[in-house]
């Protein structure tokens, strides 16, 4: 093949391209689904949907939609918006108009077409979406004089019976209410009520009062007093070092509580027969408490409060 006959395979190798780019371009599917055609009269809405297939390398410009606002005298365009994809196509919008012509007697309105612009490879390209006519009805009977309408009354609210909703919202309150009190209550923020109950709930009480005393012997042998008493209560014995193997093979949900429980028993047989004057004790009733507590826990872990 010499030069010439390959600039002419060029040349209509470049027409041929530009054709079918050309038809393309042209080649910008549309379709329209709409409402009914019918029954339409002043201030209604009415939704057209567009569903658009177009070639490769277009794109819609969004930012060149139409604008919401007056097409004409009597048509509005109220938005434009852009919806879940139909299969086999790549745009779906959903257009929607209100009208405002006042007649008197039944006409046929045509939606004009919208123009929308895509670009393609740098260049912009316009099509239309198609014109829609539909059936428009008058308000008013064409032989009724304007003079002889007379405006229809506001409407009063409708009242909603609140009977049900006042009684459901009494229970929430009460239920509340009542958890509420409880919950207080329970985390002692309510001080002129007993929150502690059993027996190691009174020791624990007795014990906070004890804590903010100055530390001392006296107080600890008080305290220890506190856990004794709490212990023979709970057993209904008085407990010595000897029978704490019993006593917790009597109650085995106290066992965890075993070895802590022998421990203090052997501080305490020191403190009480130690000479007065010695040494202030190692524990006071913050370490007693501690083990109090713990009983309290397992004492109450039966009940509900």
């Amino acid at each position: 093949m010499n030069n010439k006959h390959f600039a002419h395979f060029c040349l209509l190798l470049t027409l041929y391209l530009s054709g079918a780019m050309t038809a393309i371009g042209a080649n910008i599917e549309i379709e329209l689904d709409t409402p009914r055609n019918y029954g339409y009269s002043l201030g209604d809405k009415i939704t057209l949907t567009a569903h658009i297939g177009v070639p490769l390398f277009y794109k819609l410009e969004s930012g060149f939609l139409p604008a919401p606002g007056p097409i004409n005298e009597w048509l509005k365009l109220v938005s434009i918006e852009s919806i879940p994809l139909k299969p086999d196509k790549d745009y779906s919008l959903a257009v929607t108009y209100q009208v405002f012509k006042i007649v008197r007697a039944t006409e046929e309105l045509t939606i004009p077409p919208l123009p929308i612009r895509f670009m393609h490879r740098g260049k912009p390209e316009t099509v239309t979406l198609p014109a829609w006519t539909f059936s428009y009805h008058p308000l008013i009977p064409a032989n009724k004089a304007d003079s002889s309408i007379e405006p229809e009354p506001e409407s009063p609210p409708q009242l909603i019976n609140s009977t049900s909703h006042n009684r459901a919202l009494t229970y929430l309150l009460g239920v509340s209410s009542i958890l509420l009190f409880y919950i207080v209550w329970f985390y002692g923020k309510i001080p002129f009520l007993e929150r502690y109950s059993g027996s190691f709930g009174k020791a624990c009480r007795e014990l906070k009062k004890l804590k903010k005393l100055p530390h001392s012997r006296a107080v600890t042998l008080q305290a220890l007093q506190c856990f004794h008493h709490a212990l023979n209560e709970l057993a209904g014995e008085t407990l010595f070092a000897a029978q704490l193997s019993a006593f917790f093979q009597r109650h085995p949900s106290f066992q965890p509580l075993q070895e802590k429980t022998e421990a203090l028993f052997v501080i305490s047989q020191e403190l009480f027969f130690a000479e007065v004057g010695s040494e202030p004790p190692a524990i006071g009733p913050a370490q007693i408490e501690k083990l109090c507590l713990l009983y309290r826990k397992f004492e109450r872990s039966g009940r509900w409060i």
